[in-house]
């Protein structure tokens, strides 16, 4: 798991939520709630963060459907959830 930095621009950003399309039926979000909890910028812009979602070996996931029954889903090892235009610090 690694921590990425995100500038937003308000705390309606914060309600934002990303897919990864290597992993389905999971998103992701940022680890803030409120704009108090993130890092003011001189301009006037914050600092967000969150948490990717790293697998050091291979895990399976089983999702149940209403209609479809269940579905079981192996993600290989490796780093989930990164949001575009994201940076490490």
């Amino acid at each position: 798991m690694a921590q990425y930095l995100v500038i937003i621009q308000s705390e309606s950003d914060l309600s934002e939520v990303w897919d990864d399309p290597r992993v389905p039926h999971m998103n992701f979000g940022f680890n803030e709630i409120e704009l108090s909890e993130c890092r003011a910028n001189a301009n006037g812009t914050y600092t967000a963060t969150y948490n990717s979602m790293y697998l050091a070996q291979s895990a399976s996931y089983t999702y149940i459907h209403k209609t479809d029954g269940e579905t079981t889903y192996t993600l290989p090892p490796g780093e989930y959830g990164i949001r575009p235009t994201s940076k490490k610090p």
